[in-house]
């Protein structure tokens, strides 16, 4: 409002320059001159924010004795050189009756006066609402728009996402062409209380939109959540109930955005049966309890969204005299097939808090699309889909609710979950089974993304924690919903089945946790087979003395014995596979230069690399990437690589910036391998930067574990342990960290 009025004055001030400027002794009043200044769109709404484009009317009559087009050219040309950005139309009046639907849509349904003549902004607004409803039914179609209360991400446009500034605007369009007096048209169907909730709402967004734009210096729509803690600095928000500013910031936002959202569905249904003199069915219920048992007497199916319904739930109280019966009531949603579209129901409606007080609504989570609440729903409707029937389904959904609820420790998760378990009358093993899930929810998921799966203390550590076959596969099953939720690389999901494998293999002979032992039963299998029996004596005792154990263990037969050919006859080879994912595969000396390839190659997202000694001085090395390529794509990498060769013409690495507490050694990670972790800033060349410094201390990397998440990766190095590495540790931490 303060900013929409500043600007008025900017333009009322321009206007009475221009006029001093034209008419010098002979400027007549304001009321004379057949011309004037209208907000129109936001603008009139008094929504303006910072550095948005500012939606303008100049309308005029044609009258001989004024040359207005002058006029009108010179206003605009002044504020324009005092920064403002215009986004004007310049009318005619009697043009104003010829506008066609779209410009009437996008342009004047609002119009508030700003300077100039009032007698022609009352003639301009007139000809404008005869139009307006003259195009009425058709007008009313576009406004009409079918909403649904969508799940809201943690970065967004905040103009197109649900609950955004367009739906805010469509609204405000929308209770101005349908109103019938000076009373404001939303509250012939919500309460001032409701209304005032939504205003609150609409103005905060409006100035989290101009928040946005101050910190870009531009005009600006899109929301990253990396930007969040900037953002929270420019509002002044504080820590609020164990909340940091960056999560109090993005939880007002998303609420905001779901109030919104949902008032708008709701009104615009409202406004739209009115209009087309439709009756939908209406909801009234005497009790919070009697809303819940019509719920539970619906067909068990998936329901479609009913507006309706959603806010009828959210005007009913809740008495904490039915909170046993509603318990009990909430828990056979659960034992329902179609469970999702009840509890959304709940969730929409501001209900759900009432019935599962641990989850928090919009609570901001750094690794995912969504928030934890969010994704917890977005899985629940996943898992739904896949139709499963297992006995363990009622249990599974209440697990993925609760993965929702971030907790941070394991303690503090098993009190939660014990404690509200304890209403539902859950029998012992059900709730030791679930609290098994609840507390290991990421395990696997984290394993394969920053450990290494062949890693025997890996395997034993997950397997001591799940105790048993049955959690496991259940586990499995919650890791691949999650997954593909989150649109999960192609190599996620193999690492994840070899995962699966390697722990099976666990609960069935615990020795094969032992990395040699492991070696030593696959080269007793290896050399049965006929493809190694045929190769000649030489090459078959290089491939049973190569120097790395994981090669052996993690590799199939058929690779084994073409990686070790063409180790044998060639001192070097590089591939690349685009059959799934990009992959790059190397046969080099051990002192080849890989940071060179690396830094052709950083514009993809590297997400695992494997480094394996052979024989003769000679490395493996397999590097996956994220991206999907295709055969043109492929032959360009390939010419750049081969030129990449030359070693004479290579640029500088550049150093990146990596910050001292970004990097941690430890030592004790198993008995033969150390591990390094690194969070710091994605940059270009970072990894080829990173291997250049570990190839300078002579350092054997067995496995490597690449994650970028918006714009920080997260990696895990895991080397063989060696003199090297052992007396350098504080020198490789210094040479790495640039602070």
């Amino acid at each position: 409002m303060y900013h929409s009025k500043q600007i008025d004055y900017f333009i009322n001030q321009a206007f009475r320059i221009v006029l001093e400027e034209f008419f010098e002794d002979f400027l007549p009043t304001k009321e004379l001159v057949p011309f004037c200044i209208v907000a129109r769109d936001y603008y009139a709404k008094n929504h303006l924010c910072f550095d948005e484009p500012i939606p303008l009317l100049f309308a005029y009559k044609n009258l001989k004795i004024y040359h207005l087009k002058p006029l009108i050219k010179a206003l605009i040309e002044l504020l324009n050189d005092v920064g403002l950005r215009l986004d004007y139309i310049i009318l005619e009046n009697e043009g104003l009756a010829y506008m066609s639907e779209q410009e009437l849509l996008n342009s004047l349904i609002q119009m508030r006066f700003i300077s100039g003549s009032k007698l022609l902004f009352k003639d301009s607004k007139a000809r404008v609402n005869l139009t307006l409803k003259k195009h009425l039914n058709s007008l009313a179609l576009n406004l009409f728009k079918p909403c649904e209360l969508a799940f809201l991400k943690q970065d967004f446009n905040i103009q197109k996402a649900d609950g955004g500034l367009q739906d805010l605007r469509n609204l405000d369009n929308l209770l101005t062409l349908f109103k019938k007096d000076s009373f404001n048209y939303a509250l012939s169907f919500i309460s001032e209380k409701n209304f005032s909730e939504l205003r609150l709402a609409g103005e905060f967004l409006l100035s989290f939109k101009s928040a946005l734009n101050l910190q870009n210096q531009k005009d600006n729509d899109e929301f990253r959540l990396e930007n969040a803690q900037d953002l929270a600095n420019l509002m002044y928000k504080r820590e609020k109930k164990n909340l940091k500013a960056k999560e109090n910031l993005v939880q007002k936002i998303l609420n905001s955005m779901h109030t919104i959202s949902l008032y708008n569905a709701f009104l615009i249904k409202q406004i739209q049966n009115e209009f087309l003199q439709k009756k939908e069915k209406q909801y009234h219920f005497s009790s919070f309890l009697e809303a819940l048992q019509f719920l539970n007497s619906l067909k068990d199916e998936p329901h479609n969204l009913d507006i309706n319904l959603v806010f009828a739930l959210k005007e009913m109280p809740f008495l904490k005299e039915e909170n046993e019966k509603a318990l009990e009531l909430f828990k056979g949603f659960f034992e329902r097939k179609h469970c999702f579209f009840i509890l959304k129901i709940l969730l929409d409606s501001g209900k759900l808090k009432e019935l599962f007080k641990p989850m928090i609504r919009f609570l901001s989570n750094e690794e995912s699309d969504y928030c934890f609440d969010v994704e917890a729903f977005v899985m629940l409707e996943e898992f739904e889909k896949a139709n499963l029937v297992l006995k363990e389904n009622a249990l599974l959904k209440l697990v993925i609710l609760f993965s929702g609820v971030k907790e941070e420790n394991e303690l503090a998760k098993g009190g939660v979950f014990r404690a509200f378990c304890a209403k539902f009358k859950l029998e012992n093993k059900e709730l030791e089974l679930g609290l098994k899930l609840y507390k290991n929810f990421n395990a696997l998921k984290e394993l394969v993304e920053k450990e290494d799966i062949y890693n025997p203390l890996i395997i034993s550590a997950l397997l001591s924690k799940l105790e048993n076959l049955k959690t496991l596969e259940l586990l499995t099953l919650l890791t691949k919903i999650k997954a593909q939720i989150s649109h999960a690389s192609p190599f996620f999901y193999k690492a994840l089945d070899k995962l699966l494998i390697n722990a099976k293999c666990g609960f069935e002979d615990a020795n094969l946790l032992e990395e040699s032992t492991r070696r030593v039963k696959k080269e007793q299998i290896l050399k049965r087979t006929k493809a190694f029996l045929d190769l000649s004596p030489l090459l078959q005792d290089k491939i049973t003395h190569i120097k790395s154990n994981l090669f052996l263990i993690k590799n199939s037969f058929e690779d084994i014995i073409k990686i070790a050919q063409i180790a044998h006859n060639q001192d070097f080879k590089f591939w690349l596979n685009t059959e799934s994912n990009l992959s790059l595969e190397i046969i080099c000396q051990k002192d080849f230069k890989i940071e060179y390839f690396l830094y052709a190659l950083s514009e993809f997202n590297l997400i695992f690399m494997s480094f394996y000694e052979l024989f003769n001085d000679k490395i493996y090395l397999k590097f996956e990437y994220e991206n999907i390529i295709n055969q043109t794509h492929k032959e360009k990498l390939l010419t750049l690589l081969n030129t990449n060769l030359n070693l004479s013409h290579k640029r500088k690495i550049k150093k990146p910036i990596i910050k001292k507490d970004e990097v941690k050694f430890d030592l004790n990670y198993s008995k033969t391998y150390a591990k390094l972790n690194l969070n710091t800033k994605d940059q270009q060349g970072l990894m080829a930067f990173v291997m250049n410094i570990f190839r300078g201390y002579d350092l054997h990397l067995s496995t490597a574990k690449i994650q970028t998440i918006r714009q920080r990766t997260r990696n895990s190095f895991i080397f063989e342990k060696n003199e090297a590495l052992l007396q350098n540790q504080n020198k490789i931490i210094n040479s790495l960290i640039s602070e």
